[in-house]
């Protein structure tokens, strides 16, 4: 006679299965141990992380907490990358703490994504929020900029028409977390309180969309720039579970475990920690470090080279092909460990090197290209993580000039001034902040229109504030490319050009920032360029015939409260 299955013995047995795939994947967490390496890390790199959150934005810890874990771990630099345009607290923050160098930056919130910055000169206005504006103002002040979590689940970035930026993060800790299983993600923190290393790094795999896209951008010789890729830990020290409630941990300890960049300078690092935090920048500007997964072990000894090379740890460069002088890529490797190194060119495997015992390799380039190298611990539960990744080498690899140069002053025909003789523009803002428009002829009988404005806040509860100079009337701007206009100010600051089109409910904002200076510059702002700030987000592509309105304006997205001063204006029209 056949036994009755019930209810009660299949969720027997499903709890049974439960815990027995439970103890499978947590098992692991009990056996697992860090790769020895005994070596000194050499006097020419310095061992850090980079970006990083604290309470100056949504991380849990303070600057304190955060340098004095790094300094439990021996490590010679901090980067700080708190939410802001800039943060003010983060940017202003670079100091000797614990014995550490805090290097104080900032990640972007713009409109293509998120960018972190570093070694930039704090401005007294807010940066824009249009990705390439940001990146020249940050390559300006020799700074560097890296896109976060570029592919993230979440915040993706989504411009690649873009240049000039430093490059991006190829393994990001925290984009890596969110993209992980549902089970992973459950039993994480039983995994962390056995073995926080190897909770953390069971969440990674291999960045293989990340890879490809630095691996295009630095395509040979199509490529405009020399583009780096780095680790970043993107830290909070908490696990958000919901809006009010959070799990304080993985700690910036236990994350500084895991990931870490090595740094290569020519000398000790200064003293005064604003020219150490400079030196440190520098480097980074220059690709000149390479990535490590410290939780499988630590790099220490490592180095590789390129004879007679211009360049360091990756990041170096040479115009002269490989034919004309024998090039080697050169590997110290010194630990009692077998290694699988992939030395690969142009984003294709170059060289396999499995099972390597040596404590030096040289591998000959034989062609020009774009070269970098991925080593690997085989045998290690995390084989499939590049442990160690280089910056690439641009071999025989010639800059050319990038795809898409500014618009030529011949080419542009004045088509439409503005305003015309019959219209002037009129101030508009909010109650307690001024604003005046007067017009002045100069020597070359050019109409000037200046705007004297000073920014006042309502209360200390209400963030907004403006003032405008505003042109309202229906204009058809569809025959024509974009704005045009010269402008300078008393101070270098930040202003908007907008436009509107539709009428009350259904009126859509558009905008774009531009820098000015003391001294006349023309700008050329095609519509392409704006950004749709309010109104019905599904309308991709604004009716140009239907423009309602123009502004000038200044207000608290690109300034801060009890800014005051003067913009000049000639010229303005459309081509």
């Amino acid at each position: 006679m056949k036994k009755k299955i019930t209810a009660k013995k299949i969720l027997k047995y499903v709890f049974i299965f439960l815990v027995v795939l439970l103890v499978l994947n947590i098992l692991p967490s009990f056996f697992y141990r860090v790769e020895v390496n005994k070596n000194p890390l050499q006097s020419f790199y310095k061992k850090g992380v980079y970006h990083m959150h604290s309470v100056f934005s949504d991380g849990k810890g303070t600057i304190d907490e955060i340098t004095n874990a790094a300094a439990a771990l021996n490590l010679d630099f901090v980067i700080l990358t708190d939410h802001g345009r800039p943060n003010i607290q983060s940017s202003m923050s670079t100091s000797w703490k614990n014995n550490v160098l805090l290097v104080g930056g900032s990640e972007l919130s713009l409109h293509s994504g998120h960018l972190a910055v570093m070694g930039y000169k704090m401005p007294d206005y807010i940066f824009p929020p249009e990705p390439q504006e940001a990146i020249n103002e940050i390559d300006n002040d020799k700074g560097v900029s890296f896109i976060s979590h570029p592919f993230d689940n979440k915040v993706p970035w989504t411009d690649w028409d873009i240049q000039g930026f430093t490059g991006l993060e190829v393994l990001s800790s925290y984009s890596a977390a969110r993209r992980a299983g549902i089970l992973k993600i459950l039993i994480f923190p039983l995994k962390y309180l056995i073995d926080s290393k190897y909770a953390l790094l069971n969440t990674m795999q291999y960045p293989t969309v990340n890879i490809k896209k630095w691996d295009s951008l630095n395509s040979g010789a199509k490529t405009s720039h020399r583009y780096y890729g780095i680790y970043a830990l993107d830290a909070h020290a908490k696990l958000p579970i919901t809006k009010k409630i959070q799990l304080n941990f993985p700690t910036y300890k236990s994350m500084f475990e895991i990931m870490t960049v090595y740094v290569k300078v020519d000398h000790a690092l200064e003293k005064n920690a604003h020219e150490a935090a400079s030196t440190i920048v520098s480097s980074l500007r220059e690709g000149n470090f390479f990535n490590v997964i410290e939780g499988i072990a630590p790099a220490n000894g490592f180095d590789v080279s390129i004879e007679k090379f211009c360049g360091g740890p990756g990041g170096g460069f040479s115009k002269e092909p490989p034919g004309r002088r024998r090039q080697k890529l050169e590997l110290l490797m010194p630990f009692d460990f077998e290694t699988d190194v992939v030395v690969l060119k142009d984003g294709e495997v170059y060289q396999r090197i499995e099972n390597n015992q040596k404590k030096k390799l040289e591998i000959e380039m034989k062609e020009p290209g774009v070269y970098r190298v991925e080593v690997y611990v085989p045998g290690n539960t995390f084989d499939h993580l590049p442990w160690i990744m280089t910056n690439p080498f641009f071999v025989g690899v010639r800059t050319p000039l990038p795809p898409s140069l500014p618009v030529k002053e011949k080419e542009v025909v004045l088509k439409r001034p503005l305003p015309d003789k019959n219209d002037s523009f009129k101030v508009e803002k909010n109650s307690r902040s001024q604003g005046a428009v007067t017009y002045e002829s100069s020597g070359e009988d050019e109409e000037i229109t200046c705007f004297s404005f000073k920014l006042v806040k309502e209360s200390t509860e209400d963030r907004n504030f403006w003032s405008v100079m505003a042109l309202r009337k229906r204009l058809n701007f569809s025959a024509y490319k974009g704005f045009v206009f010269e402008a300078k100010s008393d101070k270098k600051r930040r202003f908007w050009v907008e436009f509107r089109t539709g009428r009350k409910e259904s009126e859509i904002w558009y905008r774009h920032s531009f820098l000015v200076d003391v001294e006349w510059k023309r700008y050329y702002i095609p519509f392409k360029k704006f950004h749709l700030t309010y109104g019905d987000k599904e309308q991709k592509e604004p009716e140009l015939a239907k423009v309602t309105s123009i502004f000038f304006s200044i207000n608290n997205a690109n300034a801060y409260a009890g800014t005051g001063g003067t913009i000049f204006l000639k010229n303005s029209g459309l081509y």
